[in-house]
């Protein structure tokens, strides 16, 4: 479970932050609801050096995460970045630092139909934490998204591209959200054939397997 909050500041209160779990004002997120928060399912991605997860993609967790994807609200991209840079460093003991870090793109179309990519919005708010380099590592080849698709078409993942610039680098690859971990697995294994010396993982919410038996 994530723990610690900000006080709300005046310009918060101003231009009516709110919390994405309850709407309190003032508070993004409030305490109440990151004590709400259900702790995620453990998960592996075969390749990576360690996974940071932060909570359980339900009830309040969900909430965090619509708000930041389908609203772009900047103050709880903010507070996922800072709390997914605490969970990368504790997550990743005594491992080489990161010198990039990076996402996996979604798809032309929801990044038109949204004006923004939320897992690019993540990586930048967690690099600028962590104050390492945001780099755009990978390219996604084809256009199909995951979200929304079935069970069939979410194992069979995503396909990526790694960029040449991620030769003998160590990344934190960054996500919002796990469901059947193939994004993720597709990704790493991009990073890697593209020569990629470490990557690490950290996403915000685990979907339950209640949806997909798959491992992540």
């Amino acid at each position: 479970m994530v723990a610690g909050f900000g006080t709300p500041t005046v310009r918060a209160v101003l231009f009516e932050v709110r919390c994405p779990g309850c709407s309190a004002l003032g508070w993004c997120p409030c305490a109440e609801c990151i004590g709400a928060l259900a702790d995620p399912e453990p998960t592996s991605v075969p390749g990576t050096d360690s996974v940071a997860l932060l909570f359980s993609h339900d009830e309040v967790g969900r909430e965090f995460i619509h708000a930041l994807k389908y609203r772009g609200e900047r103050a709880i991209a903010r507070w996922l970045g800072d709390s997914l840079a605490l969970a990368h460093l504790d997550a990743r003991g005594e491992a080489v630092p990161i010198d990039a870090v990076t996402w996996a793109p979604t798809t032309a179309a929801h990044r038109r139909a949204r004006g923004f990519d939320q897992a690019e919005t993540l990586a930048r708010a967690t690099a600028k934490a962590l104050r390492a380099r945001p780099s755009r590592l990978l390219r996604r080849i084809g256009g199909t998204a995951q979200s929304g698709a079935g069970r069939e078409a979410r194992l069979a993942g995503p396909r990526f591209e790694g960029r040449a610039r991620a030769a003998g680098r160590c990344v934190l690859l960054v996500d919002d959200v796990v469901t059947t971990g193939a994004t993720l697995r597709a990704a790493t294994a991009a990073l890697m054939d593209a020569g990629a010396a470490a990557v690490h993982v950290a996403a915000c919410a685990r979907r339950g397997r209640d949806r997909f038996s798959a491992a992540a």
